[in-house]
């Protein structure tokens, strides 16, 4: 890997020979040098694939319904290319803005209820992904995707950004939709770098708690030693304090530390490497790593 430390094995290959298009974007993402064409083949594929309204489908397999999730997941890939496919990305947009509920949240549609129950479990073990009503994670990887790409309906961001600023709850966390009777850490981290990206920040008593809400998260996660999580280190701005920097390094050490010897990562409670979570937490460690260069 260039720009980040050195793994002992090889993550690189590991998804070159496992991960979807989303995946070896991410390696792109976090500094690992691809060859111009592999990169050109992976934009081919991706707009091979994309839906007629504009939205990558679910799990990027063809003739699958279009999904939020997916499409904001991946135009902040596109934007960050040497040359950014823009004519896709537009489409891309054009799509995540056909999504948009009345109060500024962002849904998927009903056609992937069954798609998200078979990839996450049964209803019940979903409730986090509903479908058919406004979603805050979700809305927040929907209002990063857009600021980055330039997407100039202001009005449009407002009002997901005024949605995510008057449905935090009071532990600084999000719950996932309105309503719900309990917050979802695993949200906060969607949600952060989206307020940032519309200029909500430091000033911020919402985005304040909810950044201090997900520092005691990865705290507590990284005494469980759950490397999942980590994940969220790439969703959060340069530490200020120095037990804000020891969460970085002791992060970075549980990934380096749990790394397969095959290069990827695993969920919890399985010893099968995941390349999703593999690529999430390549990223995570090339923004720890240029974190810890800088000086406190």
């Amino acid at each position: 890997m260039s720009n980040t430390v050195s793994l002992v094995h090889d993550v690189k290959g590991f998804i070159h020979s496992n991960g979807s298009v989303a995946d070896k974007l991410r390696l792109v993402s976090a500094g690992v040098e691809l060859d111009k064409g592999v990169v050109d083949d992976l934009v081919k594929q991706l707009e091979s694939v994309l839906n007629r309204d504009g939205g990558v489908p679910f799990e990027i397999v063809r003739k699958n319904p279009s999904s939020v999730k997916e499409t904001a997941e991946m135009i902040p890939l596109l934007v960050g290319l040497s040359n950014p496919p823009n004519v896709l990305i537009d489409r891309m947009c054009h799509f995540l803005i056909s999504r948009q509920k009345r109060d500024g949240g962002f849904a998927e549609a009903g056609n992937l209820r069954n798609l998200i129950e078979d990839r996450y479990g049964k209803t019940g073990d979903t409730d986090w992904y509903p479908v058919g009503k406004s979603i805050t994670w979700l809305t927040g990887k929907a209002l990063e995707a857009l600021k980055l790409a330039g997407f100039k309906g202001e009005e449009r961001l407002l009002r997901a950004r005024d949605f995510l600023l008057y449905s935090q709850y009071e532990d600084g966390h999000w719950p996932d939709f309105k309503g719900a009777k309990v917050s979802d850490p695993l949200g906060t981290g969607n949600i952060l770098p989206a307020l940032r990206a519309v200029g909500v920040g430091a000033e911020s008593e919402v985005y304040n708690n909810g950044r201090a809400a997900l520092f005691q998260h990865l705290k507590d996660s990284i005494a469980n030693r759950s490397t999942y999580d980590m994940v969220d280190l790439s969703s959060l701005d340069a530490p200020t304090a120095d037990a804000e920097r020891d969460i970085f390094v002791r992060g970075l050490n549980l990934i380096m530390e749990t790394q397969n010897s095959d290069g990827g990562w695993s969920d919890l409670g399985s010893k099968k490497s995941n390349p999703e979570l593999s690529s999430l937490l390549t990223q995570a460690i090339t923004k720890c790593s240029r974190f810890l260069r800088q000086k406190s």
